[in-house]
């Protein structure tokens, strides 16, 4: 418990303070900042495969993982979507599709950063324990930007609909972990912590390594970013239809990585949603992986 509380109090210090640097920074310097996010969630990802190759190259373990991990970001996905679902939304502007393979390319490029820290971890056995570091280290410089991002966001009258984004999103992973713990061998504790990243894979992943285990670790990242593939899947093909599941289905990704997509794909009236949403369950997350793991 006192790791956790440990874990908490430093990443909400981070958020804190790129908070208050961003706040006292130029526009254009915050811009540029916010513009490296995406190179560090890289390196963040790659700094990840040389932390799990090992329990992924082993095997039978490497299965399960991804096998577990996939069914709980299905459990998940259904659950939420079906707490969202709505009437069929009337389609304003019915401008062409991005082509499927665009909606992916950047979903592309973290496959591809992990997959490189794996390889390398498993050919030359390189780890970033040999220079006294971890992804810890790539997380907290993360952290710092989205806290320097942060400054921006400014929201109206939340309504009830709104609100009823993150809580569904929050009340299908309870549910999807309840029935996860009924078809595997995990309890419902450990299965309520395998999930409690809300789709943000590049701090479950890290964290949940850090306070509970490689193993643990690992699902609960893979789990987290099949979920970010399966609602760019949803968005792709239901967005315009059903733009509130669309939303909740992007968990905490809402507000970044998923929010380009959520602005080609629902009308531009789901946007403050999007962020809203985003917002609430990206600083939920890291309580919920505090408060899972220590009930484990």
């Amino acid at each position: 418990m006192q790791h956790a509380l440990t874990a908490i109090i430093t990443l909400f210090a981070t958020l804190a303070l790129g908070w208050l640097v961003g706040s006292q920074c130029s526009l254009t310097l915050r811009h540029k900042v916010v513009k490296s996010l995406g190179i560090i969630v890289l390196l963040l990802l790659f700094s990840m495969g040389l932390d799990f190759a090992q329990v992924l190259t082993q095997g039978e373990m490497g299965s399960a993982i991804i096998l577990h991990a996939l069914l709980l970001s299905g459990l998940i996905t259904l659950f939420t979507g079906a707490l969202l679902i709505r009437k069929p939304a009337a389609i304003h502007h019915d401008s062409p599709l991005p082509s499927l393979l665009s909606a992916f390319s950047g979903c592309l490029k973290a496959i591809v950063a992990f997959i490189a820290g794996v390889t390398l971890s498993y050919y030359t056995h390189f780890s970033l324990n040999s220079l006294g570091l971890s992804s810890n280290s790539v997380l907290y410089v993360m952290l710092f930007c989205v806290g320097v991002d942060l400054v921006g966001f400014r929201f109206g009258r939340v309504t009830r609909q709104c609100a009823s984004v993150p809580v569904a999103a929050i009340l299908g992973y309870i549910l999807a972990a309840g029935v996860f713990s009924l078809l595997t061998s995990f309890s419902w504790q450990q299965s309520l912590m395998l999930g409690s990243g809300l789709g943000w894979f590049s701090l479950s992943g890290p964290m949940i390594h850090q306070l509970a285990g490689a193993q643990m670790g690992a699902i609960a990242f893979m789990n987290d970013f099949m979920r970010e593939l399966l609602s760019i899947v949803f968005l792709y093909f239901l967005g315009r239809r059903q733009p509130l599941a669309a939303v909740g289905l992007s968990g905490a990704a809402a507000m970044d990585s998923a929010l380009p997509f959520i602005k080609q794909n629902c009308d531009a009236y789901y946007i403050p949603y999007a962020i809203f949403s985003g917002l609430l369950l990206t600083l939920a997350a890291p309580f919920l992986i505090s408060l899972t793991v220590a009930l484990c």
